[in-house]
């Protein structure tokens, strides 16, 4: 038989046609399908007609006819697919407004377990009887005092403020008197001008310059060598002597003379500079120049 005669055979059979049959399941489809949207107390009813019709069309329609026709047979399996969906968002729904706690069946059944007591005879129920029950199930703060009765109010004291005092304003001013002695001149004073004097009497003496580093080496003293520099820094700041480099590129200093602080006078400004000099630069130096007693020694 050919196909186009078993196709006749089921359709004479069913009373529908196979393109009847596809048009209904896409509209139940279409109907299920809006069922998604919203979940309400009707989607159940809804659904379960939708399935009824389905089964139907899937009674009318034999197994030949499914061989040779897929296409139904996809739609209805779209139709359990939809159906599976719309299940799942009901049970969501039930499962997210369902309370398991009933007040009316819960009141019934405390009222039935007060009657039931022998003590109970009256009609009209006696709720004390449920008191000491029912105080357990509630958390009492518990009492604390940390005084045993009120403190006595102190007595008030006046307090006396004092009056602001007024200045005389004839009372005589007093200047300090004009110090001319001082008993005590500053330390690292002292030995800057010491160390000024040292330089300018050198410098006559021997009529050149003075060699920076074997005047401010001590050979046994670090922080002696470091006190020299930090003495001629500040004689370079006051404008009281001079660092420079000789011909060899040696720093050699001297003594400022009238024509050179003339000249240099609203010209240059002094700079003070701290030479960086650390332990193992102090003993390369003191090897390198032998010196074996300071000309600083006062």
């Amino acid at each position: 038989m050919s196909r186009e005669s078993t196709n006749l055979v089921d359709n004479t059979v069913t009373g529908r046609s196979s393109k009847e049959r596809k048009e209904i399941l896409r509209e139940i489809i279409t109907k299920a399908e809006s069922l998604q949207e919203a979940v309400g107390d009707i989607t159940i009813n809804t659904l379960n007609v939708c399935m009824e019709q389905t089964d139907i069309i899937n009674n009318e329609t034999t197994l030949g006819e499914k061989i040779h026709n897929q296409e139904q047979v996809l739609l209805d399996s779209e139709m359990m697919n939809i159906s599976s969906k719309v299940l799942k968002q009901c049970t969501r729904a039930l499962t997210k407004h369902m309370s398991t706690y009933n007040y009316v069946e819960f009141a019934q059944e405390v009222v039935q377990y007060v009657k039931q007591q022998p003590n109970i005879e009256s009609e009209v129920i006696d709720w004390s009887y449920l008191e000491n029950k029912v105080i357990k199930c509630f958390k009492t703060t518990p009492k604390y005092s940390t005084l045993l009765g009120t403190l006595v109010p102190l007595e008030r004291k006046d307090i006396t403020r004092r009056k602001p005092a007024i200045r005389d304003a004839r009372a005589q001013i007093r200047r300090p008197e004009n110090v001319e002695v001082v008993d005590k001149e500053e330390e690292g004073l002292e030995q800057t001008v010491k160390m000024k004097a040292f330089i300018t009497r050198q410098f006559k003496t021997n009529h050149k310059p003075l060699d920076f580093f074997k005047l401010v080496l001590h050979p046994s003293n670090f922080g002696k060598t470091i006190e020299n520099i930090l003495q001629i820094s500040f004689l370079v700041r006051d404008g009281k002597i001079q660092v420079t480099k000789d011909s060899s590129g040696i720093l050699v200093v001297q003594p400022c003379t009238k024509d050179t602080m003339r000249t240099t006078t609203g010209q240059t400004s002094n700079i003070q500079n701290i030479v960086y000099l650390n332990m193992d630069q102090w003993k390369m130096l003191k090897d390198t120049y032998r010196i074996e007693k300071p000309m600083i020694n006062f």
